[in-house]
């Protein structure tokens, strides 16, 4: 529930705030939350889930785009980061002049909904002259106030970079082999150590065009992910995944667990492929099953079936 009915701001002399904590700007539940809208620079963006379910998205334009699922590892705790922002100083109880702090128009302007229909509206101005908070206010309210500026940083990056969602993501420099499985045949890709230079592996090595290699390696190492199709993998038969036609394996350094991923059939529209991912040798720590669009799986699979070499 949003405190207050609809909002409620921690007034500075309030008796039960700790004398060494700041005030919040507000308090909301972080399981009541079922959607974020922001704008920021002009820029407009929009986060939603189901009350009944876990899974955000990134809402599309209706007709033109779909829906996309946010990448969990990047999402994570951005519930919890807008259910309540702490104030780093209260300034003052009216705002004579808000262009002159960024605020009209405001650089970010956040909308948060709950489950009961109650929505919290704050913005967000320039940072402060030493570059560690930034102004603020909650619509509604006269208030001035500075949040830190590493929260606002972060509120900001869901607009300019969202998280669009993700299979995983890795570090490039845990990664010195590549491996794609189709039947009986094995393709694998290993960088050289000391130069960088990745080949693909056999009795023969050969070198890769580095210019396609590295494009095809960023994809490999955060492949986007189109759909959540299910919660669980009932039965990895229907989808082609009890033998799927690729295996992708990536093992890491450093003691990280191994990422292995399958592709399975083409979805009954022909759009997608189903996916699954495992981390570890052999249990699955997602369970999820996923749509990738064919278009994006097709130059995956050709990595194991027609390698790019230096001619």
């Amino acid at each position: 529930m949003i405190f207050g009915g609809t909002f409620l701001v921690l007034r500075f002399t309030d008796s039960n705030e700790p004398k060494n904590e700041s005030p919040w700007l507000y308090r909301i539940d972080e399981g009541d939350i079922i959607g974020l809208e922001l704008v920021y620079q002009g820029e407009e963006i929009a986060f939603f889930r189901s009350p009944a379910s876990l899974n955000w998205y990134i809402a599309g334009e209706p007709g033109v785009s779909p829906d996309i699922p946010v990448f969990q590892q990047r999402w994570g705790g951005t519930p919890l980061l807008l259910s309540g922002p702490r104030v780093t100083r209260p300034l003052s109880d009216t705002i004579d002049d808000p262009a002159g702090f960024g605020l009209d128009p405001p650089e970010t302007a956040v909308t948060v909904f709950d489950r009961y229909g109650n929505t919290i509206e704050f913005h967000l101005g320039i940072p402060t002259p030493d570059n560690k908070n930034q102004y603020a206010r909650l619509v509604g309210h006269d208030s001035l106030f500075t949040v830190p500026i590493e929260w606002a940083q972060v509120v900001n990056r869901l607009a300019f970079d969202p998280p669009v969602g993700r299979l995983y993501q890795i570090d490039p420099r845990d990664v010195l082999l590549v491996q794609f499985i189709r039947g009986e045949e094995s393709t694998r890709y290993v960088i050289e150590d000391g130069t960088g230079r990745w080949f693909l592996d056999g009795e023969d090595p050969k070198l890769v065009d580095p210019g396609p290699w590295a494009e095809s390696l960023q994809t490999l190492l955060s492949p986007r992910m189109d759909q959540i199709l299910a919660g669980n993998i009932d039965d990895p038969a229907l989808y082609g995944l009890e033998q799927p036609d690729t295996v992708v394996v990536i093992p890491r350094l450093g003691g990280l667990s191994t990422i292995e991923w399958h592709i399975g059939d083409l979805t009954p529209d022909g759009q997608f492929r189903y996916v699954d991912v495992l981390t570890g040798s052999l249990v699955s720590e997602d369970t999820n099953l996923y749509g990738v669009l064919a278009s994006r799986i097709d130059p995956i699979i050709a990595l194991a079936t027609d390698p790019v070499l230096v001619e």
